[in-house]
C-alpha cells in the first residue's frame, strides 16, 4: 500500500491545474481513504 504522503503528492499532481485551495480537500480525503481501509480489513471471529 501507498503511503499518505505518497497518495497525497499523487492527488497534488493530479489538482496541479486547479485553483481553488486543495490542502483541506487532500486532508479530508485521506481521512475516507483510512476509514475505509478499516471498514475493509477482514475481521478475526
Amino acid at each position: 500500500m501507498e503511503s499518505d504522503d505518497a497518495r497525497a503528492a499523487r492527488v497534488k499532481e493530479l489538482l496541479v491545474d486547479c485553483y481553488k485551495p486543495t490542502e483541506a480537500f487532500i486532508s479530508g480525503l485521506l481521512d475516507k481513504i483510512r476509514g475505509m481501509q478499516k471498514l475493509s480489513t477482514p475481521q478475526k471471529k
